[in-house]
């Protein structure tokens, strides 16, 4: 068998990000962007793992993108299938989703199994009922299932999961299945730290052998994992952080009849076109007065067009994000924030400009007693201490030695501001986790 597929997620239809009609508009040229690719490539099924729209309750206008895309792959012959993730669910009062309303107008196959006592039921696509775990295509022989957003309770939703795989592999109820493939929307604990909950990498293993495709969706940034586990990451920039990460969707080509020690898959990661989302800082340290600061602020202006100078010709109207850091030397106050974001629509003609003003207070420089002005930095390192003990305590992982983890990342990073070894400082933490731990 041979069949092509998209793998998209975290399309995010809805958002009107900043407030901004224009940012509205972006999420659903990029959705449409993906569907675009699908119909040209003449794909057997286009995916979506996960949060499709930004939010439970939708407006008009979100919906009728979102019809827009599922009718055109219909009329191309392309299914969709979906999972939700957890900007879909619905309202409890409410009970159904609006993704549950596309699958009713047979716009989408919306996969979800029933959950028993935690074991999750793999019944198949029920055409009348317009439900089911799994969707067979290609004459049976491709199998695609759906577990939607289970938050804290996907590791054990998984290992469930596989268990029933297993069984019905064993019992000859997937006789004629040559590629099966899996939607979740969940990520891998560690991808991004502040992230908690998600289940480990080891914790996907029960799924090895039963399924060939671990099609992932929730976190925004493109990664993969043994040619087995794909993300995609967001179609368009959610956040600013988001601006530099990988993302855009799967092309994914199937053989399965292909020579033994081949892949039976090979997969393409594929950037959408999207709206240039710029992120810059600047470092206001040693700027006496609030002219300096704008002075410095228009040089660096010109620097970062340069460096963007093909976004600047497109005439695409950019996202401008700038953030201030390092220590200011004069009152915030004094400097006005509409002439910094002048400066900036001045050189990039952007569609919008953020400011963010992450400066530190003279009062609070780590570094001025080593300028000799006499100040005491020790009320600065145990506050520093104080807050890394905060923010470890939020994570049950590192609960009880919370005060003692604090200590170590507080010695950490004052090792790398020491321009301390690279692998001196690894040794330390491995030596450090191996005494917490």
């Amino acid at each position: 068998m041979r069949a092509t597929f998209i793998h998209t997620a975290d399309n995010h239809l809805g958002y009107e990000q900043y407030g901004l009609k224009e940012r509205f508009n972006d999420f659903a040229r990029a959705f449409l962007s993906v569907v675009e690719a699908a119909v040209e490539r003449r794909a057997d099924a286009f995916l979506i793992a996960g949060d499709l729209f930004n939010k439970r309750a939708i407006d008009a206008q979100t919906l009728m993108q979102a019809q827009a895309g599922f009718e055109r792959l219909r009329e191309a012959g392309i299914p969709a299938i979906a999972i939700e993730g957890n900007h879909d669910r619905s309202y409890y009062r409410d009970g159904t989703s609006w993704l549950q309303f596309l699958c009713w107008n047979k716009l989408l196959y919306l996969l979800s199994p029933l959950v028993h006592d935690g074991v999750p039921e793999l019944t198949p696509w029920d055409s009348e009922a317009l439900r089911g775990a799994y969707l067979d295509l290609r004459g049976g022989k491709l199998r695609i299932y759906g577990l939607p957003w289970y938050g804290t309770s996907t590791a054990r939703v998984i290992e469930s999961f596989a268990h029933e795989l297993a069984a019905a592999r064993a019992e000859g109820r997937e006789a004629g299945v040559e590629y099966r493939l899996l939607l979740m929307h969940t990520g891998i604990d560690g991808i991004m730290p502040q992230m908690h909950g998600l289940p480990s990498y080891e914790q996907f293993q029960p799924l090895r052998g039963l399924v060939d495709y671990v099609a992932l969706g929730h976190i925004h940034k493109e990664y993969s994992r043994d040619n087995w586990l794909f993300n995609p990451g967001s179609t368009e920039t959610w956040g600013a952080e988001e601006s530099a990460w990988n993302r855009g969707y799967y092309v994914a080509t199937l053989d399965t009849e292909a020579p033994a020690g081949e892949p039976r898959h090979v997969v393409q990661h594929v950037e959408n076109p999207r709206r240039p989302f710029l992120r810059f800082f600047l470092r206001v340290d040693g700027l006496p007065h609030p002219q300096a600061l704008y002075e410095r602020f228009e040089q660096q202006c010109r620097r970062w067009v340069e460096q963007h100078r093909h976004v600047v010709d497109s005439g695409a109207e950019p996202v401008i994000d700038v953030g201030l850091t390092g220590v200011l030397s004069f009152d915030p106050g004094a400097y006005e924030r509409t002439r910094l974001e002048e400066i900036v629509r001045r050189n990039f003609e952007p569609l919008t400009v953020r400011i963010h003003d992450g400066t530190r207070d003279t009062e609070y420089d780590v570094d001025a007693a080593e300028t000799g002005d006499g100040r005491d930095r020790s009320t600065w390192q145990q506050l520093e201490v104080y807050i890394f003990q905060e923010l470890l305590s939020r994570d049950a992982r590192y609960l009880p030695q919370a005060a003692q983890w604090a200590q170590v990342l507080a010695d950490l990073k004052q090792a790398a501001l020491n321009d301390d070894d690279p692998a001196s400082i690894v040794q330390s933490l491995r030596e450090a986790r191996a005494k917490l731990l």
